[in-house]
Parts: structure tokens; sequence; C-alpha cells
């Protein structure tokens, strides 16, 4: 426990994360989790999720106790219940509506504005079913062009389609997750990191004092970025090679047991 001393705060991707595969969080990790924050370790819940499906998703009692990171970093609420909004911009994302439109693929993309899902028909919902909470708002496309967008959805893009949303690196963060099927596309700046470091800094917390648990690419720039990280042992393969260590699956309540042994024991 000495050597994790120095740690002051803990960061938890959701889905594969903290959360089983049944999407559920177990016992043995809500209480691990409640216990770390009586110890006064700051937690946070940093997810691609809105915060509609995390609320659905997490206890009161565990969302009353962390800060939340949104959409890998575009939309965030601390523990007073401060929030910080960071969309894309209009012009760019109005060009990537009109070419996704060109290439027919309208039925492939939502847009996440401040916990509303807006989308051009309900049928990239009928087909994305376990993405997706609830049915977005249908809107036309022009009216989508002028949504501020916190995050831009793409589920099964054709490789062209792709190709033309890398050509704007300089000015977007695009993350490809879920074994390739969905492309999350955030303004340049925007990641689950930068996120977790601006409200650290309100408390004084330096990322070296930061712990980062998760199993999938959006969460790199945090193991990065962190002093501490641990991969999942279900995390998607390659990921384990920037983490601080290792743990059991999210199946296994891997999150507990590195707690348990650094905190709780």
């Amino acid at each position: 426990m000495n050597h994790f001393r120095s740690i002051r705060a803990l960061v938890f991707d959701l889905d594969g994360t903290l959360l089983n595969s049944r999407k559920k969080l177990s016992e043995r990790t809500q209480n691990a989790l409640l216990r770390c924050g009586q110890l006064g370790l700051d937690l946070f819940i940093a997810t691609a999720r809105p915060p509609r499906s995390v609320k659905a998703l997490l206890p009161s009692i565990i969302m009353k106790n962390v800060s939340a990171v949104y959409y890998n970093g575009a939309y965030c609420r601390d523990l007073s219940g401060n929030t910080s909004s960071f969309t894309i911009s209009p012009a760019i994302a109005a060009k990537i509506i009109t070419q996704v439109c060109r290439n027919k693929e309208q039925d492939k993309l939502s847009i996440e504005s401040e916990d509303v899902l807006y989308a051009l028909s309900n049928a990239v919902y009928e087909q994305n079913r376990k993405h997706m909470f609830v049915p977005p708002t249908v809107v036309s496309e022009k009216r989508l062009a002028s949504i501020p967008a916190n995050k831009l959805l793409l589920f099964h893009c054709s490789t062209e389609t792709k190709h033309y949303i890398m050509n704007f690196g300089a000015q977007l963060s695009v993350v490809e997750t879920d074994a390739g099927e969905l492309l999350q596309i955030m303004e340049k700046q925007i990641s689950k990191a930068s996120a977790v470091s601006a409200i650290c800094q309100k408390h004084a917390i330096s990322m070296r004092q930061v712990a980062a648990f998760g199993d999938d690419w959006n969460d790199l720039d945090l193991f990065k970025a962190c002093g501490y990280s641990v991969a999942m042992g279900n995390a998607t393969p390659g990921l384990e090679k920037d983490a601080t260590m290792r743990t059991g699956t999210n199946d296994e309540d891997g999150v507990a047991q590195i707690l348990e042994k650094w905190f709780l024991n």
C-alpha cells in the first residue's frame, strides 16, 4: 500500500471496466469505490457515453460521489455540479454531414449535444441499439448541421467516409472503438485526459497522482497522462503495452481487485 500513497484520484472507464459484461456494477466493485471515496480519494467516471445512459447504469449513491467525464471529455460535470461543454467546429461538422449524406450513409450517423441524441432517421437506432439507450430526435440535414455537436458518431462507415474524416485530423480527435464498429469524433483538444486534468487542477491534484482504469483505445490518452494506469484483463489487445499494470477482467471484478490491494486490505 505504501507505494500507492501518492495517489489522490481514481479514474474509471465504464463499459468493459467498471461494468461487467451484463452492464452491471457488481456489489464488490461498488463497495470498493465507496470505501475509496471514504478514504478521501477523488473518484471520476470517464466514458464515451452521454449523461443519460450513465445515470441509468450507475446507482445514485455512486453518481453523487463522482466527477463525470462524458463524450470522451466533450461534456463534464464536477462534484459541485459545474459543467463544461466543448463542441466541434460548425463548419467542419456541416462538411462531414454533407459528405456522409453524399455517400448515402445517413443511416449510420448521429450527433450528441449536451445529453440529447439527434439523427437523420431512426434507422441508426434500430441498427445500433446496443450503443443507444433511447431513439434519437430525428431532424433534417440542415437542422442537424446547425446543432452544436459535442460528438459525432458513425457506425460501420465506409472506408471512403473514414478517409474523408481523417483529412480533418488537425482539427478533430477521431477515435475508433468497439472493434472497429464505431468512429467517435470530437474537437481536437478533447480527450478524457484533458477533461480529468482540468478538474484535477481545481483541486491541486497532479496527473502523476492519478490512477486510470480502462479497456479500449479511448482510454489510451489517460494511460499516457496519469501516473498509474491499469488495463483490464479484457482490454483491447495492445492497450496493456501502455499500462503500468494489468488486472482481472470486468467479469472478475478487476477494478475491485486492484483497489482492495492498493488501499483496502
